[in-house]
């Protein structure tokens, strides 16, 4: 489980009605994912709210 406080939230907006949320982690150096650095990544789908997609994000950072 990857601690919420070593990652950053931003939220957007790709058309109205339509909301994700980027993760990206507080260490510069980025996370590895298959021997490949990721700076930040974002929700798979799309959340009808900007809230919605905040919450989804601290769930995928708690599965990490």
């Amino acid at each position: 489980m990857a601690a919420p406080a070593t990652f950053s939230i931003v939220t957007f907006q790709r058309k109205p009605g339509h909301w994700r949320a980027a993760i990206t982690p507080n260490d510069r150096s980025g996370i590895f994912i298959l021997g490949i650095t990721v700076a930040s990544f974002v929700t798979q789908d799309d959340f009808p709210s900007e809230a919605d997609a905040n919450r989804a994000a601290e769930q995928l950072i708690k599965t990490l």
